[in-house]
C-alpha cells in the first residue's frame, strides 16, 4: 500500500536539507525525507489488535516540522522514535477486522489514542507511568512491542506500525475510542488536539482569574475553549497572528491581542493595571500584576520570555507547544517566582481518558469547532495539505486534514 512515508536515509537527509535551505516549503518537493511510499499491509500483531481504515487524519504541527525538517539535530526526543515510518496520529477510523473481546464492532468509528503503553505493548505488568494512566512516560518507549522491533512513543513515529497517513492501520482495542452519537464524525480528527488542551489544564494549581494563551492554532484554541469552559468568569486572552483566528478567538468568548510583545503587554496593564517596567535593553515587562495563568501553545524562546514578562508574580506559565531551541531571557521566572512546567499528551484521569473527554467537548461545542476545520486534501494532494498547514498566512489553515478521498476538497 502507498503511505506517506519519513525516510531520513543520508541521500533524503542531504536532498531535503539543500532544499529547505533555500526556501523552507522546498523540503516537500521529490527527492526529501517524505514522500508516498509502497509499505507492507499491516498486520494484526495479536488477536486484541483491530484493523482499521483511517477516514481523516489530521495534520499536525509536529508533522510539519518534521517533514520541513525543522527540529534540532540534537533533540533528545530523536532517541524516542524509529525510522522510517508513516506520518498521522491525529485519526478518524472505521473498524474494519474489530479486536477480541472489545467494546467496537465492524464498521464502526473510532477516534484512535494513538500513545503506545503497556498494554499495548502485550506487558501483563504495567509500568509505573502507565499503572498512573500516562503512557506517554511509558519505561518501555525503546523495546517495540509485538508489531516488531520498531520503537517509539505513538503511532506515526514507529517503524513498522504505520501512522494515519495510509489506507490501513491497527491498533490496539485500548486505543479506540467510539463516537459520541450526536457527533459529527468529521470532528473527530480534533479530539487529539483538544485532549491534550485537557491534559494541561490539569497541570493548573487554583482558578485563574484571567488566562493568556500564547498562539491561536489547532491547540491555541483548544486550550482557549478549555479555559472558556473550565474557568467561565475568568478573563481569556488570546495572541492571534491573522484575521481567521481572531473571528474563532472572538466566537469562544475570547479577547484577540496582536501577538507582538509589545501589545500583548500594553493590553495586560490596561486590564490589570500592571506597571510596566522598561529595562536598559529588551522589551518591557508587568512589575506587580498580570495574568494568573499563561498556556504557551508555541514553546518558542519567544513565546517563553514573552509569557515570563506578562504573568504576574507567582503566576504559572505551562507550555505546551515545543520549537527549535534558541535564547531566551528567563531571569523573570526567578524574580516573580512563576511556576513554569510542560504539558505532554494525555492518558487517562480520575473524570475518565483525555480523548473520552475531548470527543464529549466536541459534540457539546460541535456547531462551535467546526469552523477549526478549514482545509481538507485526498492522501495524493500530501504536499498541498502539508503546505497549507505550514503557511497559515497564505492559507487562512487552522486545521488541515487528509483524507482517502480521491477527490480534493482543498477547502472545508
Amino acid at each position: 500500500m502507498l503511505a506517506l512515508t519519513f525516510d531520513p536515509r543520508p541521500r533524503t537527509l542531504l536532498i531535503g536539507g539543500i532544499a529547505s535551505r533555500v526556501r523552507p516549503g522546498w523540503a516537500l518537493l521529490g527527492g526529501g525525507p517524505l514522500g508516498l511510499r509502497e509499505v507492507r499491509d499491516p498486520v494484526r500483531p495479536r488477536p486484541e489488535w483491530a484493523l482499521l481504515e483511517p477516514l481523516s487524519t489530521g495534520v499536525c504541527g509536529s508533522d510539519v516540522k518534521e517533514a520541513l525538517l525543522q527540529a534540532s539535530s540534537d533533540n533528545p526526543l530523536s532517541g524516542l522514535i524509529s525510522f522510517p515510518h508513516v506520518l498521522g496520529h491525529e485519526i478518524l477510523a472505521r473498524v474494519l477486522d474489530p479486536p477480541r473481546h472489545g467494546d467496537v464492532e465492524a464498521g464502526q468509528l473510532v477516534a484512535v489514542d494513538p500513545w503506545l503503553g503497556c498494554q499495548a505493548r502485550g506487558l501483563d505488568q504495567p509500568c509505573a507511568a502507565c499503572e498512573r494512566g500516562f503512557p506517554p512516560h511509558c519505561r518501555w518507549v525503546r523495546t517495540g512491542g509485538p508489531w516488531g522491533s520498531g520503537y517509539g512513543m505513538h503511532l506515526g513515529n514507529v517503524r513498522g506500525l504505520p501512522g494515519g497517513f495510509a489506507p490501513r492501520i491497527t491498533a490496539h482495542a485500548s486505543q479506540l475510542h467510539p463516537l459520541p452519537a450526536a457527533m459529527p464524525p468529521e470532528l473527530a480528527v480534533l479530539a487529539d488536539p483538544v485532549a491534550v488542551a485537557l491534559h494541561a489544564l490539569d497541570q493548573v494549581e487554583g482558578e485563574p482569574e484571567m488566562v493568556l494563551v500564547l498562539g491561536a492554532g489547532t491547540i491555541g484554541l483548544s486550550l482557549a475553549l478549555g479555559a472558556c469552559r473550565r474557568w467561565p468568569r475568568a478573563t481569556l486572552l488570546v495572541t492571534c497572528a491573522w484575521e481567521h483566528q481572531r473571528k474563532l478567538v472572538e466566537s469562544l468568548p475570547g479577547v484577540p491581542v496582536p501577538p507582538a510583545a509589545p501589545a500583548v503587554l500594553q493590553r495586560v496593564a490596561e486590564l490589570t493595571g500592571a506597571g510596566l517596567v522598561r529595562p536598559w535593553r529588551g522589551g518591557q515587562w508587568a512589575l506587580d500584576a498580570g495574568p494568573d495563568l499563561v498556556l504557551d501553545s508555541i514553546g518558542t524562546p519567544g513565546t517563553v520570555e514573552l509569557a515570563l514578562r506578562a504573568v504576574r508574580p507567582r503566576g504559572q506559565l505551562v507550555t505546551v507547544g515545543v520549537a527549535r531551541p534558541g535564547r531566551a531571557e528567563t531571569t523573570l521566572a526567578y524574580f516573580k517566582e512563576v511556576r513554569q512546567g510542560g504539558s505532554n499528551g494525555y492518558g487517562r484521569t480520575p473524570a475518565g481518558h483525555h480523548l473520552d473527554l475531548a470527543l464529549a467537548r466536541l459534540e457539546a461545542d460541535r456547531e462551535l469547532v467546526s469552523d477549526w476545520i478549514t482545509h481538507r486534501f485526498p492522501l495524493h494532494l500530501w504536499r498541498e495539505a502539508f503546505q497549507a498547514a505550514a503557511r497559515p498566512d497564505r492559507s487562512g489553515a487552522v486545521k488541515v486534514v487528509i483524507t482517502q478521498e480521491r477527490a480534493a476538497h482543498p477547502r472545508g
